[in-house]
């Protein structure tokens, strides 16, 4: 019985761990003109995330940069609340930023990790 215990907090313990690698980036309200906004990161990242947080959004393109190089990312999505989207990128990269165009209206945050 003990061992199932142990295993059962175990698991938590990790999963716990692993939502606690995300860190918010910015949290951004769109409105209904289409926008393009830059959002300071400097850190290095693996993996972001859009997350809708109210209303609904259209995030149509997502460049990452790295110092003076950049990324485009065709994201072409509407999220409505509670919807998210994860973006790889690969491999661990310094990010310096990020520049999103998007329309509301709505709420939506960036994490990375």
């Amino acid at each position: 019985m003990k061992k199932w215990m142990l295993a059962a907090a175990m698991v938590v313990a990790g999963a716990t761990a692993a939502l606690a690698d995300w860190k918010t980036v910015a949290e951004v309200e769109a409105t209904a003109r289409s926008e393009a906004r830059e959002l300071a990161v400097n850190r290095t990242i693996r993996t972001m995330q859009i997350e809708c947080t109210e209303g609904s959004v259209i995030v149509m393109t997502l460049w990452i940069r790295e110092g003076g190089a950049k990324t485009e990312v065709r994201v072409a999505q509407q999220f409505n609340k509670g919807d998210k989207r994860d973006f790889d990128l690969s491999h661990e990269r310094n990010v310096t930023g990020f520049r999103i165009s998007d329309k509301g209206p709505g709420k939506y945050r960036i994490l990375a990790k």
